[in-house]
């Protein structure tokens, strides 16, 4: 009887253990992709494969978040070379990569200003080009005339009009930026209780497995000393530590929770986007999407992209928060993802929210 207890308990322990040793070897191929620039590729043998494949085996698991930026790191390391040859638009593929997977990565944001003003450089160089202009014959000089009363009451009417028009649009960027930093501050604050609870769970884990560990202790020494008084003690076995690990319907029920994410508010505005730039992966469709991220910062919306598949809708994002980082540093987009229902792609502006879609659901 004592034996169909004792076999099951080790097989859990066993599986626990292999389970944390397959978690450790990704680690430390994770590092090793890192350390010899196989940051995405070779396909099936590179660094953001195997974060992707950690991620998903231990969601709850925060060792790999460190290798995450250094990964990033790496890249910003690879633009800022590319920057200093000239090669501005290898260094934006690369940051576009950095931008989706770890957008906080140190550096980063450096990185892209340099890429920003080399792009104003040839713009200006442009336009500083020299034109030649004809010279006109002399006219006679007409004796000028000054404006009327009236028509300097009208320009008098306009300044005041346009004063107030800038007193209220510095009052409303002003107090959209005073939002951000509180939806910030709480943001950081929910984080810091997070990490807060869990390290309190941590410590009860391990005050628990100490007191469990001093008990069986106790019962060998006194399964010893009744060994040596001549009594027969039978010590009982101590249960095998279990290491948590996400459950399948766990798993399947994140997924479930981000298909359940749906935006339920009807659309402010719709824009098309040309599929034929996005397919071609065309960065020239900043200019189309200028119209669109006005629209999105004078609205404060939330925006719907609707595209054919995943990896369009990440492409698109990555294009629109540049768009969005060029017009306002401040203004953080909330933005998910609809299969197109034609065959075209577009964009909908919906009312701004507070927290995502996934939040939204789980309340």
């Amino acid at each position: 009887m004592k034996r169909a207890f004792i076999v099951p308990a080790l097989l859990l322990a066993f599986q626990s253990q292999a389970a944390t040793e397959d978690l450790d070897s990704l680690l430390t191929s994770i590092k090793s992709d890192i350390q010899n620039q196989r940051l995405s590729s070779p396909s099936g043998n590179n660094a953001l494969e195997r974060i992707t494949a950690f991620r998903e085996q231990a969601p709850f698991d925060f060792r790999v978040v460190p290798l995450t930026y250094q990964w990033g790191e790496a890249y910003v390391a690879l633009a800022n070379k590319a920057i200093a040859k000239g090669q501005v638009d290898k260094a934006q593929g690369y940051l576009d990569k950095v931008w989706y997977v770890a957008s906080l990565t140190p550096g980063l944001e450096e990185a892209q200003a340099k890429i920003d003003a080399a792009g104003k450089g040839k713009k200006t160089a442009a336009k500083a080009a020299p034109k030649q202009v004809a010279k006109a014959e002399p006219k006679a000089k007409a004796k000028p005339k000054g404006p009327s009363k009236a028509e300097l009451a009208r320009q008098k009417k306009v300044a005041e009009a346009a004063a107030k028009e800038k007193a209220r649009l510095e009052a409303e960027r002003k107090r959209k930026l005073e939002q951000a930093k509180r939806e910030a501050l709480e943001e950081k604050k929910r984080l810091q209780a997070e990490l807060k609870r869990k390290q309190e769970q941590e410590r009860q884990r391990r005050l628990a497995a100490a007191k469990a560990e001093k008990e069986a202790a106790a019962k060998r020494a006194a399964a010893a000393k009744a060994q040596k008084a001549g009594k027969k003690v039978v010590a009982k076995a101590a249960p095998a530590p279990v290491v948590k690990k996400a459950t399948a319907s766990e798993l399947k029920g994140a997924r479930t929770l981000w298909q359940s994410a749906k935006e339920n508010t009807a659309p402010l505005a719709s824009y098309p986007v040309a599929s034929e730039m996005i397919a071609n992966r065309d960065r020239s469709i900043a200019e189309n999407l200028e119209p669109v991220c006005k629209a999105i910062l004078d609205n404060d919306a939330s925006v719907v992209l609707h595209t054919a598949d995943k990896a369009d809708y990440r492409w698109l994002t990555v294009r629109l928060t540049l768009c969005l980082r060029r017009l306002d540093r401040s203004f953080r987009l909330r933005h998910s993802h609809q299969l197109a229902s034609g065959d075209e792609p577009f964009v909908t502006l919906h009312p701004s929210r507070g927290v995502s879609l996934v939040r939204q659901v789980e309340r």
